[in-house]
């Protein structure tokens, strides 16, 4: 209990602050030296020791946070003791004094660092070798060296720190190359890795196939490797609020959701998981709004339900994995609300990590673009009121029959007031929102030429629809936004709400979450309309959205996110792999490097590597590009016609079992038109749009003979091994429109730097996106297939080099289409493709 354990400067120190503090509760974040004696201090906050747990991020890794206790009474009290917890999980130690700082009581000491047992690179690799573990845990193993260097590389990364950047060409196993080291790790050092992955497609694989077979054959007799998925909030079922929904049916919900309600009920009661990917049939959007769960909604420890609630059921299992998989819109999530409350030692959305992958990482830069700014629609803004009132059910009908059933003293008048004010505040909101998006909708619909996107930049300021309507809808829609939310606080002073599990208390919370997303509307309308001078960077934009355009959205994202990413990422994250079968443009990573901030000081990456695919594409594969054809730019009715002529040259060469890639909708349903009376019923035509992607990829794989078309979501992600897919046709080569307002504003940025945002952006990006979508046809070893580039600009133009040059090692064949063809023809018949004979 003595004050030894501070040193003489630091005792003066505390003495001081306290005394001007009067005696009440500080807070001080100190240091220690080697010995163990605290030498350094500073004040942290002021007031009770819970205040420190709102400034997340105070105290780093071996500090020691101190609290003074005026009454001297040195014991912890449960809020000491909550608090000394938090801190410990992020390595920081706890203790209190006296006003007198005479005594000092160690309530937690700082946590030592384990000691870091290093991997052996050679040896992680081993465990992928022909005889390792995994080749017996598997059964049927395919020696793959570049999967074991990979593996090797990630180990060093896990060792020393930085960041890897690895390009894994497909049938590498990149998968297994990084979950290997992230489970060996966790074994030696007991420490998690997040790994992060842009499709639904990847997570399944990992967490469905992957790791239970690594998590066998890794098995040892004193650790088993454990994973875990986990997704955003809104996910899971919240059971709490389907008890709520469940009670207020007949205020709530017509008699069609009711009967949804019910149904939902009966899933939770067998579902184990409790999420949207357990339901047979996605509920609406009405009634899952109801029910899924919502952080700022969620009671935690005081909700009844906490024991068997699905979201922390999930968030225990991810908190104890040695590995948790999740998306990189989570990950975006978690990283926006990390920034706002500058928390980097606690849980956020996801636990604490310091090891992270990320998979499929050329999609990172577009996601947190997503997250990191602000989206409002017409179509969320008038979802949110009607979570209020629609057609007499909703929260605002069940809070007022609440307050009028009350019996106490309060006036029956001043409660039917209250409740007029919400009434009178949501009409208005509800008038104010349509009619700013109505005119927002007159207004995009009168630029000439623009289409369903138009970029708002400073002009817009000055667009004369402000004096047309515009800003007096903006400014009413905001003012009643606001009447409503002092409304909700008035009528939630007029219920007692003591307990927090209390319905009341449930309904009031329900109508502040609805409030507080209406607030985070007006602030996205704000930023996207009239952003306040002086701000960071933005790109703004208004669109048209839905298959008949009905949902108008506006957008305001951050235009520099590579300052962002690397101070709150890549900075702040021990170990981090970015891995995909496309980073390298060209050969080179200088083009992701500088779009993610990894080119800026103090530089991480440690490692650069392109993995190539073991597959030999010159035997697999023909690539030919005919030269003879009209180019798309030029003409682009003629090259319509050369597409459609192709495909069905080669579907009677080939017997179907085509894909078609195109850039664009337009493209792809001239070309169906074009095809669909010639195709007949011998290849089946599979249109995206007409059916579900994931249907249509299940019935090109089970005909063996179809002809798929799609566009941008095709590009990537699908894996068709075998005979069913022979034929990859890519229509032109894929170019960002330079017109989409984020690729508008990112090129601006680049000539005002006086770089040529064409060569700089649009032609590495194009470079990527055509790896990809080459990418598709070669699968295994033993497929074989043709594809075809039919943009003659890949040979005619300078910047063709580059983009051929990231290709898979194979000759392109250039020339007239009519000799491609006998050579298509050729090929087909040295590996048993052809049409059968008739």
């Amino acid at each position: 209990m003595s004050a030894d354990r501070l040193s003489p400067a630091v005792q003066a120190l505390l003495r001081a602050e306290i005394a001007v503090a009067q005696g009440r509760e500080v807070s001080f974040v100190a240091q220690a030296d080697a010995s163990g004696q605290i030498v350094e201090a500073r004040v942290a906050a002021r007031g009770t020791v819970d205040a420190v747990l709102a400034l997340p991020g105070i105290a780093e890794r071996g500090d020691m946070l101190l609290h003074n206790h005026p009454s001297g009474v040195l014991e912890p009290s449960g809020a000491d003791l909550a608090v000394a917890a938090r801190l410990h999980d992020g390595g920081v130690g706890f203790a209190i004094v006296n006003n007198a700082v005479t005594d000092c009581y160690v309530v937690v000491e700082i946590p030592r660092r384990r000691a870091v047992t290093r991997l052996d690179p050679v040896d992680v690799a081993g465990l992928l070798a022909e005889r390792g573990p995994v080749a017996k845990g598997l059964g049927a193993f395919e020696d793959r060296p570049s999967q074991r260097d990979m593996a090797a590389y990630i180990a060093d990364v896990y060792n020393d720190g930085g960041v890897a950047v690895l390009e894994a060409g497909t049938g590498v196993g990149k998968s297994f190359a990084y979950l290997v080291p992230a489970l060996v790790w966790a074994r030696e050092n007991g420490e998690r890795t997040v790994v992060s992955t842009n499709t639904i497609n990847l997570q399944e694989q990992l967490v469905g196939k992957d790791l239970p077979v690594l998590a066998r054959a890794l098995a040892t007799g004193d650790h088993t490797p454990t994973f875990a998925l986990l997704k955003g909030w809104r996910n899971y079922l919240c059971l709490a609020r389907l008890e709520q929904a469940r009670g207020a049916q007949d205020s709530m919900f017509d008699s069609a959701r009711a009967a949804e309600i019910e149904t939902l009920a009966a899933w939770a009661a067998r579902t184990g998981d409790g999420s949207l990917a357990d339901l047979a049939d996605e509920p609406t959007a009405e009634v899952w709004d109801a029910v899924a769960a919502e952080s700022d909604l969620c009671p935690r420890l005081a909700c009844p339900h906490f024991e068997r609630c699905f979201l922390f059921q999930a968030r225990r299992r991810a908190a104890e994995a040695d590995v948790v998989v999740v998306n990189h819109h989570l990950l975006a999530s978690d990283l926006a609300v990390r920034i706002a409350s500058e928390n980097w030692l606690e849980a956020a959305v996801l636990p604490p990590y310091r090891r992270l992958i990320l998979d499929e990482a050329h999609h990172l830069e577009d996601v947190a673009a997503t997250h990191l700014g602000a989206h409002v629609s017409a179509l969320g803004v008038q979802r949110l009121l009607s979570r209020l009132e629609r057609n007499g059910r909703g929260l605002l009908p069940t809070i007022l029959g609440e307050l009028a059933r009350r019996d106490d003293a309060s006036s029956p008048a001043n409660r039917q007031l209250a409740g007029q004010g919400l009434v009178d505040a949501l009409g208005a909101a509800r008038r104010a929102a349509d009619t700013l998006f109505v005119l927002l909708g007159v207004h995009l619909d009168s630029v000439a030429g623009q289409g369903p996107v138009l970029r708002l930049t400073d002009a817009f300021a000055a667009d004369p629809v402000w004096g047309q309507g515009l800003g007096v809808a903006l400014e009413n829609l905001l003012v009643s936004l606001n009447a409503l939310r002092g409304g909700v606080e008035r009528t939630a002073d007029q219920l007692t709400l003591e307990d927090p599990a209390d319905r009341k208390a449930q309904l009031i919370g329900e109508l502040r979450g609805v409030v507080r997303r209406l607030d985070a509307a007006a602030q996205g309308l704000t930023a996207a309309l009239q952003p306040p001078p002086g701000g960071p960077a933005a790109v703004r934009w208004l669109e048209r959205r839905g298959k008949k355009g009905g949902n108008l959205s506006l957008a305001s994202v951050p235009l520099d996110l590579a300052p962002l990413l690397k101070e709150n990422l890549f900075d702040r994250v021990d170990t981090v792999v970015l891995t995909s079968a496309t980073l390298a443009a060209s050969g080179d990573f200088g083009f992701l490097e500088e779009r993610l901030g990894l080119d800026l000081p103090p530089a991480r990456v440690s490692v650069r590597e392109v993995l190539a695919s073991p597959f030999d594409f010159e035997t697999q594969c023909l690539f030919g590009i005919p030269t003879d054809l009209p180019e798309p730019r030029d003409d682009e009715a003629g090259h319509d016609a050369a597409v459609a002529r192709v495909l069905l040259d080669l579907a009677r060469a080939a017997d179907g079992g085509i894909f078609v890639l195109f850039t664009s909708h337009a493209a792809l349903r001239r070309a169906a038109a074009a095809v669909r009376d010639h195709v007949g019923g011998r290849w089946p035509l599979l249109v995206q749009g007409e059916g579900q992607r994931d249907q249509l990829l299940r019935r090109f794989r089970e005909s063996g003979s179809a002809i798929l078309l799609g566009t941008d979501s095709f590009w990537e992600g699908v894996d068709v091994p075998g005979r069913a897919l022979r034929v990859l046709i890519l229509a032109k080569l894929p170019f960002k429109v330079p017109t989409e307002p984020l690729t508008a504003a990112r090129l601006e940025r680049l000539e005002e730097r006086g770089v040529n945002g064409f060569t700089r952006y649009l032609v590495p990006l194009a470079a990527l996106k055509l790896k990809q979508g080459f990418g598709r046809l070669i699968r295994t070893r033993s497929d074989a297939g043709v594809v075809l580039l039919l943009d003659r600009r890949a040979v005619t133009k300078s910047y063709g080099v580059r983009m051929l040059e990231g290709l898979p090692a194979t000759s392109p064949l250039i020339g007239a289409w009519d000799e491609i063809r006998r050579r298509a023809e050729d090929f087909f018949a040295e590996h048993g493709i052809g049409a059968p004979a008739v």
